[in-house]
C-alpha cells in the first residue's frame, strides 16, 4: 500500500465511518427508535420520591488487628480463615445488598412494623437501595482515593420510610458483621484443628522412611559416607602410587644382579633353586676340582697323553651328572640354561660356597611378588569401593528427599499449631461494630426534571444505536471494496467487474431485507456490454503487468466456491479475441466443472480422459458469442484422483506443447481454499489470477487464499460483483443500450 492511499485514508476516515453508518442505518433507526419507545413514557411518567442516606466505617476487625504489620497475621488470614467472605470493599459491596442480607432486612420491617402496612419487598430493596464506596475527592477533580467508607442511600415514596429503612438495613449490617467476624474465626480454627492429627502422622511417616533408609544401608548421613568412602580411594591410590616407586626401585637392584652375572630372569631363579641342593653343589665343587686338575695337567702334558685324556672323560661324566642332577630338581633344562650351567665353573662364578648372589636374587623377586600381590590387593579393593560408591548418588538423592519432606512436614505442623494458638486468641478477644458516620435521617425530595430525562433517551437511545450499527459492521467481515482488499493483502488489483443483478424497488427498502438477486445465465454476463468493457479494462492491465514477462498461461481461481471465476474466465477470452489474441481456455475442475453449461455442450470427453490415457489428445472445441470464437477444453469425466491428473508431468507437457500454438491459455480451477487442485494448476501456470466477489468474501477467506498462493506467480487480483461499478454504469444509459 502506496503512502499517497496511507494519507487518501487518513483524510477519508470520518466519510469511511459515515459511510458505514449509512449502511447500517436500518440497524441504528431500529434500535434508536426501540429505546425512545420505551424511555421516553417512563421518563414523562416519574413520581416524586424521596432520598435518604447513611455512611459507615467498614473496617474488618479482624484485619484491623496487626494485619498489616505482622506477617504471620497475614498468613493467618490468607490460608486458615474462611476464603468465601473476601476482605475487599467489591466483595463487601456485593455481600450487603445481597439477598441473605435483604431478606433479614425485610423480615425486621415485618416485625417493627415501621413502614406502613406494605413493607418492602426483596425486589423493591434490590431496585432502590444502593450500596456504594465512597472516593475521597482530589481538587476540582473528582474520582480521586477511595475510602472505607460505604453510603447507603434509600429511595422511597416518604421521608419516613426511607429513614426507617436505613435504620433496619444498619442494625442488619451490624449483626452481619459480628456473625462473620466469629463465623471466620471458628471455620479457620476448626480447618486447622482438622488437618493437626494428619500433619503429624505425615511427619511420623516421613521420619520413619527416613530411619528405614539409614537401617537397610548401615548409614547414618549417606553423604558423610560419600566423602570417606572417596577419601579412602584417594589414600589407597596414593599407597598404590608409593608400590610403584617400590617396585621400580627393586626391579633396577634385580635387573643390577642379573647384568653382573649375565643371566637372564628365568635362568637366575632356577639357580638360586640349585643352590639350594647340597647334591648339586657336591657335584659342582668336584666339577670346579676337575678343572683346576685338568688345568695344572695341561701344564705339564699335551692333550693326547693319558693322564689329560682320563681327565676330560671323567670332566665330561661330572657335567652329565651335574646336568642330570639340575634337571631332577628343575625339571627339563632349556638349552641356554645348560650352557650357563657348564659355563659358570669356567668363569669362577660359584666357586666354593659363596652363593650369596643367589640370595639377593631370591630375596629380589620375593619382594617383587609381595609389592605385586598387595597392589592387587589394593587395586581391588579400591574397585569395591568405587562400586559402592556409583550406588551412592540415588542414595544420596533419596535420603535428600526424604529429609526435605519430613523437614516439611515439620515446619507445616508447626505452622497450624502456631496458627491455632493465634486464632484462639483472636476468637477470644471477639469483635466490635463498624462505626456509624451519619446515622439515617428523614428523606429529602427529589425533583422529577422530565427534560434532562428526554434528553437522557435520546442520549442512550443514540448510544444503544450507534453500538448496535458499529457491532453489526464489525461482526460482518466480508469485504466490500477495493480499498479493503488494498488493506488486507498487497497483491494489486487487476480491475473490478460490475454485477449484472435485478433488484426488486420495494424489498430493497424494507428494513433488514437485503436485495434479492435473479438466477442470470453465464451468457447474459458475457453479452452485457458494462461487463465486456470492464473486461477490456482488466485485459489492458493483464497485458501491462506483464510487460516484462512472458505470459503464456494463467490459471484463474478464487477463495470460495461462487465468485463468479468461470464467467469471467469465458469473459476474458472473448475480451482477447476480439483483441485478435488466439485463445485456449480449459475446465482444469474436475470436480464441479461449469464451462460446458455455459453454451449447452456435452462434457463427454475432456482434460480428465487425456489425462487419465483414456484419449490421445483432449477434444478441443470451439464455442462463439457474439461474432467471437474461442476454444474451449471442457473438464471430462469426474475423476476419482483429481490430485493426482493435475500434478501428472502429462499436463505440465500439454500446456507447454499448447503454449506455441496459441497467445494465452486460461485455466479455469477450482477454488484454492479446501483443495490443492487450484495450487497444483497453479505451479504449472506461468502465473495466477486470483478472483473474488464483492459482498461476498469474508477477510479472512482472502488473508487464506492469499497465503496459500503466497509462494506461486500471482499476478494480481479482479474484484467482481460489484455493485458501486453497476450504479456508474446505471448513471450512463448510453453504455446500457449500446450493442457490440
Amino acid at each position: 500500500m502506496n503512502q499517497d492511499y496511507l494519507e487518501t485514508q487518513n483524510d477519508l476516515g470520518y466519510g469511511q465511518l459515515l459511510g458505514k453508518l449509512w449502511r447500517r442505518r436500518l440497524w441504528f433507526s431500529g434500535v434508536f427508535l426501540g429505546v425512545i419507545a420505551v424511555s421516553l413514557p417512563s421518563a414523562l411518567s416519574q413520581p416524586s420520591v424521596y432520598r435518604s442516606y447513611m455512611e459507615i466505617l467498614v473496617e474488618s476487625n479482624y484485619q484491623a488487628k496487626d494485619v498489616n504489620s505482622s506477617s504471620s497475621n497475614r498468613y493467618l488470614e490468607k490460608e486458615f480463615a474462611d476464603t468465601t467472605i473476601e476482605v475487599d470493599y467489591a466483595t463487601h459491596l456485593k455481600v450487603l445488598q445481597s439477598t441473605e442480607i435483604l431478606s433479614r432486612v425485610v423480615d425486621k420491617l415485618r416485625l417493627e412494623n415501621s413502614v406502613g402496612n406494605k413493607p418492602p419487598t426483596i425486589q423493591d430493596l434490590k431496585s432502590f437501595l444502593t450500596v456504594a464506596q465512597l472516593e475521597q475527592e482530589s481538587g476540582k477533580s473528582k474520582g480521586g482515593t477511595e475510602t472505607k467508607i460505604i453510603q447507603t442511600v434509600y429511595i422511597g415514596s416518604s421521608p419516613g420510610e426511607t429513614k426507617k429503612v436505613l435504620e433496619a438495613v444498619r442494625e442488619v449490617y451490624l449483626e452481619y458483621n459480628l456473625e462473620q467476624q466469629k463465623e471466620r474465626l471458628s471455620n479457620g480454627l476448626t480447618f486447622i484443628n482438622d488437618q493437626i492429627p494428619k500433619a503429624r502422622q505425615d511427619l511420623t511417616e516421613a521420619e520413619a522412611a527416613l530411619t528405614q533408609l539409614s537401617q537397610e544401608h548401615n548409614l547414618i548421613d549417606p553423604e558423610q559416607e560419600a566423602i570417606a568412602l572417596k577419601a579412602n580411594i584417594r589414600q589407597i591410590t596414593q599407597e598404590r602410587e608409593a608400590l610403584k616407586a617400590e617396585q621400580s626401585q627393586t626391579v633396577g637392584n634385580y635387573t643390577s644382579i642379573q647384568e653382573q652375572l649375565q643371566l637372564s630372569s628365568n635362568n637366575s631363579l632356577a639357580l638360586s633353586r640349585l643352590s639350594q641342593s647340597l647334591r648339586y653343589q657336591n657335584l659342582l665343587n668336584k666339577l670346579q676340582e676337575l678343572e683346576i686338575s685338568l688345568a695344572e695337567q695341561r701344564a705339564k702334558f699335551t692333550d693326547d697323553n693319558p693322564i689329560i685324556v682320563n681327565l676330560l672323560e671323567e670332566k665330561k661324566t661330572q657335567r652329565a651328572l651335574l646336568i642330570g642332577e639340575a634337571e631332577k630338581i628343575l625339571g627339563p633344562v632349556s638349552q641356554s640354561l645348560r650352557e650357563e650351567l657348564t659355563s659358570l665353573p669356567e668363569q669362577k662364578e660359584l666357586v666354593g660356597s659363596d652363593t650369596s648372589f643367589v640370595d639377593r636374587i631370591t630375596e629380589a623377586q620375593s619382594d617383587l611378588e609381595g609389592i605385586r600381590q598387595r597392589d592387587r590387593a589394593l587395586a581391588q579393593t579400591k574397585a569395591e569401593l568405587k562400586q559402592q560408591l556409583t550406588n551412592f548418588p540415588s542414595l544420596i538423592s533419596e535420603y535428600r528427599n526424604l529429609r526435605q519432606e519430613a523437614e516439611i512436614k515439620r515446619q507445616a505442623l508447626q505452622r497450624l499449631l502456631e496458627a491455632r494458638q493465634e486464632l484462639e486468641i483472636e476468637l477470644n478477644r471477639g469483635g466490635f461494630n463498624w462505626q456509624i458516620l451519619e446515622p439515617p435521617k428523614p428523606g429529602g425530595k427529589i425533583g422529577t426534571n422530565v427534560r434532562q430525562e428526554v434528553l437522557l433517551s435520546l442520549v442512550v437511545a443514540s448510544f444503544l444505536g450507534l453500538t448496535a450499527a458499529f457491532i453489526r459492521e464489525t461482526v460482518d467481515d466480508r469485504i466490500t471494496n477495493p480499498q479493503e482488499i488494498e488493506r488486507h493483502v498487497s497483491l494489486p488489483i487487476l480491475g473490478i467487474a460490475p454485477g449484472l443483478t435485478e433488484h426488486s424497488p420495494i424489498l430493497a427498502r424494507l428494513p433488514f431485507v437485503s436485495n434479492p438477486t435473479q438466477n442470470i445465465s453465464t451468457r447474459e454476463v458475457i453479452e452485457w456490454q458494462p461487463f465486456r468493457e470492464a473486461l477490456d479494462l482488466i485485459y489492458e492491465n493483464f497485458r501491462l503487468a506483464s510487460l516484462n514477462t512472458s505470459l503464456k498461461s494463467l490459471a484463474i481461481t478464487s477463495a470460495i466456491a461462487g465468485e463468479g471465476k468461470s464467467t469471467f474466465v469465458l469473459g476474458l477470452a472473448l475480451t482477447m479475441a476480439r483483441h485478435q489474441q488466439r485463445v485456449l481456455v480449459i475446465d482444469a475442475d474436475l470436480r464441479c466443472p461449469n464451462l460446458h453449461k455455459s453454451f449447452n455442450s456435452d462434457n463427454d470427453s475432456g482434460l480428465a480422459n487425456y489425462l487419465a490415457g483414456e484419449v490421445d489428445h483432449p477434444t478441443i472445441k470451439q464455442v462463439s458469442v457474439q461474432g467471437e470464437t474461442v476454444d474451449l477444453i471442457t473438464s471430462g469425466h469426474k475423476s476419482a484422483d483429481p490430485v493426482k491428473l493435475l500434478g501428472s508431468a502429462k499436463f505440465k507437457y500439454f500446456l507447454e506443447k499448447e503454449q506455441e500454438n496459441y497467445d494465452l491459455i486460461l485455466v479455469d480451477t477450482p477454488p484454492v481454499i479446501g483443495m490443492v487442485d487450484a495450487i497444483k494448476v497453479a505451479s504449472l501456470c506461468d502465473s495466477t489470477v486470483l478472483m473474488m466477489r464483492l459482498d461476498k468474501v469474508k477477510a479472512s477467506e482472502l488473508l487464506e487464499a492469499a497465503a496459500l498462493l503466497n509462494k506461486l506467480a500471482v499476478l494480481g487480483i479482479v474484484g467482481n460483483d460489484s455493485k458501486k461499478v453497476s450504479r456508474l454504469y446505471e448513471s450512463q444509459p448510453r453504455l446500457l443500450t449500446q450493442q457490440v
